[in-house]
């Protein structure tokens, strides 16, 4: 079992990763959140590739348009789509959804990378506390409404890719105590009360935490061999706005921005994470793991516990639980192409 070590932190942190070399010609990639950031410097890494389809996701139409002129311009490739998706609304997802499905179906890699941080409690218009709703619900919600597009994609030769953005904070992230307990794990984690500013401080982490435990369970559902293989990816510490909230706060900015300065890898960096497990081979190799510096990693020594197992098959049912009752397609579709 793994815990957070800052020699390998720092090892990753100089590595140089592999740029991705796959031919995708008759490939379509999804990217979400490419307007700024990782989701931005991987779209431009899969532009260049010439998939056949690239559909990038942004927050709004003009977040759409700006991000379609800059993929153009650094990539040379044309051919690119842009939809609006905003993951604070479950009605935005399934309605996207709706619309691939009707205007394509067709998906061999799904790049989840969208997310947000911020130590402030709010609810998004579902109720949900927006990092929670964000980070883990829809963002579990538009992987599972997209299975069947994936599964329609691959075949016995090449599974299609399911790439959910995770993070190595998931190893700091607060261990629940007493999760087993709660009548439900995700009203807990959704109870203002709850949630303190100390437990706010630590939400990123936490949903790092969600995120892989969410790849795990999925990933045991699929079938042997998988037609889709899910995989979580830490892209490493990076030069971003991610921490912009960390950065405003006098007492921690000018120590944080020397930590950034020294350890930080770039964006573009870090983005190569995100596109090496979409498009390279060996994806079966690295179904239902937890992925750093582009190789298999292992997950933190909670999440492979007895208890953090247990934790993670009551949230598998109770966000199922959640996300039937915003989408009956997710019904079918676990009842379909999943195992109980």
């Amino acid at each position: 079992m793994a815990k957070f070590s800052v020699l390998r932190f720092i090892r990753e942190q100089w590595t140089e990763l592999p740029v991705a070399k796959a031919d995708v010609s008759n490939k379509t990639l999804v990217v979400l959140g490419a307007n700024i950031g990782l989701g931005l410097e991987a779209a431009v890494h899969f532009a260049q590739l010439k998939p056949g389809k690239l559909l990038v996701t942004c927050r709004d139409a003009e977040k759409c348009e700006t991000t379609i002129r800059e993929l153009e311009r650094r990539s040379g490739n044309p051919e690119i789509s842009s939809w609006p998706l905003e993951l604070s609304s479950f009605k935005s997802v399934s309605s996207f959804v709706d619309r691939f499905e009707a205007e394509s179906g067709k998906l061999n890699a799904l790049v989840a990378n969208a997310g947000v941080s911020t130590f402030d409690y709010a609810r998004t218009p579902d109720g949900w506390e927006t990092t929670l709703q964000v980070n883990y619900l829809s963002t579990a919600l538009l992987s599972i409404l997209m299975i069947p597009s994936l599964i329609k994609s691959s075949t016995p030769e090449a599974a299609s890719r399911l790439v959910v953005v995770s993070s190595e904070a998931h190893y700091l992230a607060n261990r629940m105590k007493g999760a087993l307990k709660w009548p439900s794990i995700l009203e807990k984690l959704n109870d203002e009360k709850w949630c303190t500013a100390s437990v706010m401080r630590d939400r990123y982490n936490l949903s790092k935490l969600l995120e892989i435990m969410f790849v795990r369970e999925l990933a045991a559902r699929l079938p042997v061999p998988t037609p889709v293989a899910v995989s979580a990816v830490n892209p490493g510490f990076c030069h971003s706005n991610l921490a912009r909230e960390i950065e405003a706060k006098p007492l921690l900015k000018y120590p944080f921005l020397g930590f950034k300065a020294t350890f930080a890898r770039s964006t573009e960096m870090g983005s190569r994470t995100l596109v090496h497990p979409a498009v390279e081979p060996g994806e079966r190799s690295r179904h239902g793991r937890y992925l750093s510096a582009c190789e298999v990693a292992e997950e933190s020594d909670y999440i492979l516990s007895d208890e953090g197992k247990e934790l993670s098959r009551r949230l598998w049912a109770e966000t199922l639980e959640v996300l039937c009752k915003v989408d009956e397609r997710v019904v079918r579709i676990a009842s379909e192409y999943l195992s109980a």
